[in-house]
């Protein structure tokens, strides 16, 4: 058997673990999850090009003419963390990139054979996995906030 027909049967075997997981009840994509997925990926460049501009470009004309050493000063970045709406973006952006990252990342297993089958516990660790992340990108924001 050719390498090729080895990893047709391997793809094809993998397809077959993706639907024992559907029919075993598991939902393993459709068509929220990948608009969701498309939409925050779409979100994560906006925020991202405000987050990058905002933080490292902005200020360039102000190192130029000397009135500033450098481009990001911890000083700047608290002074703009006292706004609600940088505030808004750093936590939208926390939580898109937690979203995006691990749906992704569900996504990729559901069609890896080895955990196609065990769906649940695979969606409810990454689930868990988001939290904990979610609530120490968070603990980080507010110390830095109000320190």
């Amino acid at each position: 058997m050719s390498n090729s027909e080895k990893t047709l049967l391997s793809s094809a075997d993998t397809s077959k673990a993706a639907l024992d997981a559907r029919h075993q009840g598991q939902r393993v994509g459709g068509f929220r999850p990948w608009l969701l997925q498309r939409l925050t990926g779409l979100l994560l460049l906006a925020l991202l090009a405000a987050h990058i501009w905002v933080n490292h470009f902005a200020g360039i004309g102000k190192v130029a003419s000397g009135q500033q050493e450098e481009l990001v000063l911890f000083s700047l970045s608290a002074q703009r963390l006292k706004t609600v709406l940088f505030i808004a973006i750093d936590f939208a952006l926390l939580a898109t990139v937690l979203h995006h990252g691990l749906s992704g990342m569900r996504t990729i297993l559901a069609e890896w054979r080895v955990t196609a089958r065990h769906m649940r516990t695979v969606t409810l660790l990454l689930r868990l996995l988001s939290a904990t992340a979610f609530a120490y990108g968070a603990w980080v924001l507010v110390v830095f906030i109000l320190g």
